[in-house]
């Protein structure tokens, strides 16, 4: 058994010098010719397909975004509500919200779908304020201790 083991082992190893070398090269000229004069020709048949389909394509993209754009404004109905609070500090207007928030509505049924709380907190710089009263009411609120 050992002869025939030894000849097919010894078979192999020639048929691998000889051949593979041979199997390799072809596969590596064969790949290296597809690529170079095929993939450029596939490359610009992709292009031109993607290109074309954007163009043919972009009219119904844009019809269905409108549209879907449009029902969510008819759907939805937004509310702001709670408190703002301007006060003068010095070189700016400051404001603060109390309870400010955003309510998503169902404008059908007047339904909340989701509400947003938004803190409010602005500080509006106004280096050379100047403020002029006329007619007006100025009340102070003093409190003695």
């Amino acid at each position: 058994m050992s002869d025939v083991n030894t000849f097919i082992e010894t078979i192999g190893k020639d048929v691998d010098a000889t051949v593979k070398p041979k199997v390799q090269t072809f596969v590596e000229t064969v790949g290296t010719r597809t690529f170079n004069e095929y993939g450029p020709r596939v490359a610009a048949f992709a292009s031109e397909l993607a290109k074309q389909i954007l163009d043919e394509q972009s009219a119904s993209v844009h019809a269905f975004a409108t549209e879907l754009i449009q029902e969510l404004f008819q759907r939805y109905r937004p509310e702001i509500t709670g408190e703002l609070h301007a006060t003068m500090v010095q070189g700016a207007v400051q404001v603060e919200g109390r309870g400010v928030s955003l309510d998503m509505k169902r404008r059908d049924t007047g339904a909340s779908v989701a509400t947003l709380d938004i803190p409010v907190a602005i500080v509006i710089k106004v280096p050379d304020l100047n403020v002029t009263l006329q007619k007006t009411r100025l009340q102070l609120n003093v409190i003695n201790k």
